[in-house]
This record gives structure tokens, C-alpha cells and sequence, in this order.
């Protein structure tokens, strides 16, 4: 007959295996859980760099869109500053004109005004700026008509008459011909008193005054 001990000894040994089993069934279980776990950690660190690489592309879309919009409208409005710079250069700028001389019976006037004296008659011939120009002084520059006609009523207080305005035209190409020649053209109404005052009248397109040279004697 067996002894207790003896068939405790053999309960245990039976029981052996199934705890065996059962342990690595247990640890089976943890590694799985493990590896789950790692996995789903990896999957999410995806999801997360994906979504924020996804988000990164569609704020340098944005950006590049913005960026190309504003240089859309940089060209636009540097266009119409452009066209408008023509424009205005087009309205500002002179348009150039080929001088002509006024009618016979205005350059009778003109004439008869500095040998009458009555150079207040001349504004009404002047163009609405007259350059004033005094030989070997430096001239006087742009002035109104008003003032045109004062500088040229003081110029010829001195002079002596009679003026003499059918000069030989031997005298008038010199006149041409000198360091003062762009204040002799070919229309302009030259005058010279009787000791010496000289006086030129030049014009513009609309054979206005626009240039009045006076020399005394001995300056030309």
C-alpha cells in the first residue's frame, strides 16, 4: 500500500505539466500584447507623421499661392504705374513747334512800339512767358509779360533816335553769326537805335514773343 507522502509526490508531478503550460501560454499572451502594443505605437507615430507631413504640403501650398498671388498683383500695379508715368511724361512734356513769325501788321506794331515808345502796347504780343536776356550781364530770365515790358522800357530810356528796324542784312547775318546768335533767328525783328541799342524780338509757334535780347552798344 502506498504511503501519503508517495501519492502527494505524484499528484504534483502530474500537476507539473499543466502549470508548465500554462506559464508559457501566459507569457505567449504578453509578447502578443507586446508586439500589439509596439505596433500600434508604430501605426500611430505613422498617422501622426503623415498628418503633419500632409498638413506641412498644404501650408506650402498655401503660401506659394499667396506668394504667387501677390506677385500677380506687384506686376499689376507696377503696369498701370508704368502706363500712368507715360501718360502723365505724355501730357507733361512740350510738344515741340517750328517758331513762326506773327502777321505783317503785328510786326508793324512791335516795330512802332520802341520807335513811339509806347512799349505797353507790346504785352498784348507776348507769349505768357518771355524770356528776358541783357548782353554781357547775364540776362534776366523768365519773366510775365508785365514784367517784360517794364525790364524793356528801362533798357531803352537810354537810347537815342531815330531806331532803325530795315537794318543791312550784311549787319543782321554778323548778328547771326555771334557768340549771341541763337537770339537772331531768321524771323526775329531786329532793332538798333541811333547810338547803338539793340534790339531782338524772337517767337514762338504761335508767333507770340517768347524772347527779348537787348545789347548795348559795343557788347555784341
Amino acid at each position: 500500500m502506498e504511503k501519503p507522502e508517495e501519492l502527494k509526490d505524484q499528484q504534483e508531478q502530474r500537476q507539473k505539466p499543466n502549470s508548465n503550460k500554462k506559464d508559457a501560454d501566459q507569457t505567449k499572451k504578453k509578447v502578443a500584447l507586446i508586439l500589439i502594443i509596439v505596433l500600434l505605437m508604430a501605426l500611430s507615430a505613422g498617422i501622426v507623421y503623415f498628418w503633419k507631413d500632409s498638413k506641412a504640403k498644404d501650408i506650402t501650398k498655401k503660401k506659394d499661392a499667396e506668394i504667387s498671388s501677390l506677385q500677380n498683383t506687384k506686376d499689376d500695379l507696377q503696369k498701370q504705374l508704368d502706363e500712368k508715368s507715360k501718360t502723365t511724361e505724355s501730357k507733361t512734356t512740350p510738344v515741340a513747334c517750328t517758331p513762326k513769325a506773327p502777321s505783317a501788321d503785328t510786326l508793324t506794331n512791335i516795330r512802332e512800339s520802341i520807335t513811339s515808345r509806347n512799349t505797353a502796347a507790346l504785352e498784348g504780343y507776348m507769349a505768357p512767358t518771355v524770356r528776358v536776356i541783357i548782353a554781357a550781364s547775364g540776362g534776366v530770365g523768365d519773366r510775365t509779360p508785365t514784367q517784360a515790358v517794364s525790364d524793356i522800357t528801362s533798357y531803352i530810356s537810354s537810347s537815342t533816335d531815330p531806331w532803325n528796324f530795315a537794318l543791312a542784312k550784311t549787319e543782321t547775318d554778323g548778328y547771326a553769326k555771334g557768340f549771341y546768335a541763337q537770339y537772331f533767328p531768321s524771323i526775329a525783328v531786329i532793332g538798333k537805335s541811333a547810338n547803338g541799342i539793340v534790339i531782338s524780338f524772337s517767337f514762338d509757334c504761335n508767333g507770340k514773343i517768347n524772347t527779348v535780347f537787348m545789347a548795348a552798344k559795343g557788347t555784341l
